[in-house]
Parts: C-alpha cells; structure tokens; sequence
C-alpha cells in the first residue's frame, strides 16, 4: 500500500488484523499490529484487543499477556474488562492462577481498574486449583476495591485456609469479611 501512495488509516489496519486473526495467522497479525506505526497510524485498544481475544482463543496466555504489557507501558492504553476477562479465562483453562494473579497486581500497579469479574475468575480458578493462598490475596485485593465475593466463595476461601493449615490467614480473611458486613 505504501508503495502506490496509500497510507492506511487504523480501522483499515484493524480490518486486516482481524481478518488474518480470523483464518489462523496470529503471527502476521502481530507483524501488522508491530508494523502500523511505521505506516503513520497508531495501535488502538482495539487492534490490540483483537490480537490479544485470538491468542486467548488458542491459549497462547503468554503472548497475550506480553500485549497486554506492551498495550499499557508502551502505548498507554487503557485494556477494556472483556480484554482482560479473556486474558484471566484463558489463564484459567490452562491452570496459571499464578500468572492471572501478576496480571491483576500489574494492572492495578499501572494504575488501570479491574473489575468484579476479573477477580471473581481468578478466585474461582485458584480454588479450582486449591491454591488458597492465592485465593485470599486476591478475595484481600478484591475487598480493598470494595467488591464482595460471593458467599460459597467466601465460604471456601477460609475452609480451604483451615484445611491448608492456614489459621491465622483464615481468621484475617474471616474478620476482613465481617468487617464488610457480610
């Protein structure tokens, strides 16, 4: 294009990497993400939600979650909750509680808010994995934003915490709850 005077605008950069997102090529999506600055058009939330909900769809959580880095630090874009919820989901399915709870504490450092869902997905899949340590981090970070994990969640963080052997931790989630009123 550049070479018959043509300069693309974004949508026209975003309709391509959706397209090639769409037939498998994730890796020249990403060319075409990498390359649009050179063409004089900038990187949306958009081009690089589309990027990052296909690498999600195939569970390429590592890559994904390196656009979502590169879409904050470098661009300074603000990821949307759906990207976000893909990104934590996906983690989810492949077992990397571990990753999704960096990926919170990140965004939150960068200072970007993340929503109820986002820590409801990680709080489930760390008891999923029965990694509740993990889990009260997350219901502790999820409570100082002010949301309320529902009460079976609640209820299994602080069993699994006993269980784990985890008294203290438990009694402190526990009090943190009835401090919340609930």
């Amino acid at each position: 294009m550049k070479s018959i005077g043509y300069n693309p605008d974004c949508g026209l950069c975003n309709y391509i990497v959706l397209s090639l997102c769409n037939v498998d090529q994730l890796s020249e999506a990403v060319k075409v993400l990498k390359g649009m600055r050179k063409v004089g058009c900038f990187p949306d939330w958009e081009s690089y939600g589309i990027v990052i909900g296909a690498m999600c769809r195939v569970r390429k959580c590592d890559d994904a979650i390196e656009l979502v880095k590169e879409m904050v630090v470098k661009m300074s874009l603000s990821p949307r909750q759906g990207v976000v919820v893909k990104v934590l989901a996906a983690l989810r399915a492949n077992r990397e509680m571990r990753k999704a709870g960096e990926m919170i504490e990140f965004l939150e450092n960068e200072g970007y808010g993340v929503g109820f869902e986002s820590y409801e997905l990680v709080v489930e899949g760390c008891l999923e994995c029965k990694d509740f340590i993990l889990a009260a981090k997350v219901v502790m970070g999820m409570t100082e934003k002010g949301f309320i994990p529902y009460i079976k969640v609640r209820q299994k963080v602080v069993e699994g915490l006993i269980d784990a052997g985890e008294w203290k931790l438990a009694c402190t989630v526990r009090e943190r709850f009835a401090s919340l009123s609930s």
